[in-house]
């Protein structure tokens, strides 16, 4: 097998591994070991499903070319990887395998006995025999792949359009009354989409979450809302979240399907202002905890205390949907140009519901630039209701998937943020978020 990517890639892997390069000759170490999937797939363009089994990438501050230490079965398979000649991959027997032919008695003999880094969030087993063998813990590539290529930007932007796609689609099937299951199954076709318009398309490197979090369940953004629960009054959020070979974007909305009342419109324009201090903020040069906590002292003096808000104003985008730079209080990153991230200010009621708006944002050299391009008004996202569509779509949905009818039941009925059987704590009158006029 040879390198799976087009020939015109090779510059943007030679960057890369020149920047690591660079980076090994100033700490003085000649050896990175790197084991974790999007670092491997960072220099080499390689995806593998590991499981149990190990994969070691080895590069040298002076050599041209990788090193790989692999399990037998991959062999042939990970002679696809960009910067690894044949004769370079090594293997060990399986996992577990008898002694003398495990991957922690093949992996000391290539690195020559001499001192080396590793990458941090490594398998404890992994990274304590390179603590006890002359390595060190230390985040190389982190700050290299923190600051997107212009190739990987454009990585990007093409994510940013299939979470727009995916958005769209999730908001043409909700109407009051709708289940989170019809809007789900809207998007099903994202993946045969992908399929069709990307050439290269790697499963491994591809994946998507297409859901809504109805009302009062969107107030517990990390919960999973059950399929049978419905879209009813309330701040609802859709969330669409995509990686394209490799790499990541999202687009989130708040949106109603039912009329909002004064309340809900307050608050959507107090998440709404939020988000444009947090845009307007967002240049080269300014830290990331500056950001948060300007957006956390605008919501704090409306009412909206840190326990009312649950997470950071925003995070970085790449080969993961959550990396650096963290835009949040007590985050040391500083953004720079050409790094993309998300801001999503939030505010969560208790038994009420969540507002938070998400996009793909590009830092340039004088602000940010928005790579999703979903509609944001409130205007724009409450919903009509229930047309003859819809009606044919819960028909065949509730067939195909065996939901029938029934009692809509979940976990969701017992969660905090739904406010059943026990409310949860709630604010006080006193403190109770003020609208806007």
């Amino acid at each position: 097998m040879h390198s799976i990517w087009p020939e015109e890639n090779g510059d943007e892997f030679a960057r890369r591994r020149s920047a690591v390069q660079r980076a090994l000759h100033a700490r003085g170490v000649r050896r990175l070991v790197l084991s974790s999937t999007e670092a491997i797939y960072y220099l080499t363009g390689a995806t593998y499903e590991p499981l149990e089994r190990p994969v070691f990438l080895i590069v040298h501050a002076e050599l041209p070319d990788y090193r790989m230490l692999v399990p037998l079965l991959e062999r042939t398979h990970l002679e696809k990887a960009w910067g690894v000649r044949p004769s370079g991959i090594h293997t060990y027997r399986e996992y577990p395998a008898p002694a003398g032919e495990a991957w922690a008695d093949r992996i000391l003999p290539l690195l020559e006995d001499r001192s080396f880094l590793f990458e941090p969030g490594i398998p404890f087993e992994v990274a304590d025999l390179f603590a006890r063998s002359k390595g060190k813990l230390a985040d190389v590539l982190g700050p290299i792949r923190v600051v997107k290529s212009p190739w990987e930007i454009g990585q990007i932007k093409r994510a940013a359009k299939y979470a727009d796609w995916g958005l769209a689609r999730m908001l043409e099937a909700s109407y009051c009354g709708a289940t989170v299951a019809e809007a789900f199954a809207a998007s099903s076709g994202w993946q045969r989409k992908v399929i069709r318009e990307v050439p290269d398309f790697d499963a491994l490197a591809t994946k998507c979450i297409f859901a809504p979090w109805p009302a009062p369940l969107s107030a517990e953004p990390h919960s999973v809302p059950p399929l049978r629960m419905k879209l009813e009054r309330g701040p609802h959020v859709a969330l669409a979240l995509t990686r394209v070979n490799g790499y990541a974007a999202e687009c989130e909305r708040t949106f109603f399907t039912a009329p909002p009342t004064p309340e809900e419109r307050g608050r959507f324009a107090l998440m709404q202002a939020s988000r444009q201090l947090a845009i307007g903020l967002a240049r080269p040069g300014v830290p990331c905890h500056d950001i948060d906590a300007a957006v956390n002292r605008f919501l704090a003096e409306k009412g909206w205390t840190p326990s009312l808000r649950l997470h950071r104003t925003g995070h970085g985008f790449g080969l993961g949907n959550h990396e650096p730079p963290w835009i949040a209080e007590g985050s040391t990153d500083v953004l720079a140009a050409n790094m993309v991230i998300s801001i999503e200010p939030g505010l969560y009621q208790t038994g009420v519901g969540g507002y938070r708006h998400s996009d793909t944002f590009l830092v340039t050299d004088d602000g940010v630039q928005r790579l999703t391009s979903s509609p944001d008004s409130i205007e724009a996202l409450t919903l009509p209701g229930r047309s003859l569509k819809h009606r044919v779509r819960a028909a065949i949905v509730s067939r195909s998937l065996g939901m029938g009818s029934g009692p809509v039941e979940g976990v969701h009925i017992q969660t905090r943020a739904s406010g059943v059987g026990g409310r949860g704590p709630q604010p006080d009158v006193a403190t109770r978020p003020s609208i806007p006029i």
